[in-house]
């Protein structure tokens, strides 16, 4: 799933910058409302299939597991014609974020839904990861209800920390939140997908459901 668009970041960009200079695009209805509860309705609904994951974040052993739930709508290594109905539905969301924020869309990497119960751990956040360690890419999250549970970004990159380091500092805590932003139904935050981040689990909502999207 590709499409060439080569346009630079205009001054008009939602863009907020923080810190050491972490760039975080954050747009409130970035779609119409009634777009927002198309998207809403139809993950919510008993025809999207839900799986366990005993750790949301990391593939690799850590000492702290957060489970969630999760379902992979599209993966670049993983051609499923059966998520073709929930790509279609999904990708006019992401074409309009590089829209409004000027971004180029080469090709799609990963469209995966996100789903994190109430749970009454008090954390600040969950593990630390990224994505994809190749290629570059942005990193785009969707909130599709509103809710508790922030999304951290870390001032640490892959290009810094290799997965083996990456596993140290988090045993350590040595992560440096440059951002962090709160679910809001229709908010989407982008950010260089290089960046560790982690999300976090609702303690008050009864759940909170998003998207992640990541694209080159």
């Amino acid at each position: 799933m590709s499409r060439q668009r080569s346009s630079e970041p205009t001054a008009s960009t939602v863009l907020s910058s923080a810190r050491d200079g972490v760039d975080i695009i954050q747009i409130d209805d970035v779609i119409p409302k009634v777009y927002q509860d198309q998207i809403e309705a139809e993950i919510s609904s008993n025809r999207t299939p839900w799986f366990f994951l005993p750790e949301s974040g990391r593939r690799a052993k850590v000492e702290t597991t957060y489970s969630g739930f999760t379902h992979t709508v599209f993966h670049v290594e993983d051609m499923n014609p059966a998520g073709a109905t929930m790509s279609a539905l999904l990708l006019p969301l992401l074409f309009a974020l590089c829209d409004k924020a000027s971004l180029p869309y080469n090709a799609l990497l990963r469209i995966r839904l996100g789903l994190f119960p109430k749970t009454l751990i008090d954390v600040p956040h969950h593990n630390p990861h990224v994505d994809f360690y190749n290629p570059p890419h942005r990193t785009a999250v969707y909130y599709v209800n509103d809710s508790d549970g922030d999304t951290f970004v870390f001032e640490e990159t892959s290009v810094e920390l290799n997965l083996e380091q990456s596993l140290a500092y988090t045993r350590e805590q040595k992560f440096t939140v440059a951002k962090r932003v709160s679910p809001k139904k229709g908010r989407i935050m982008c950010f260089d997908g290089k960046h560790y981040h982690a999300s976090m689990h609702p303690m008050k909502s009864a759940y909170r459901l998003a998207i992640t999207f990541n694209f080159t």
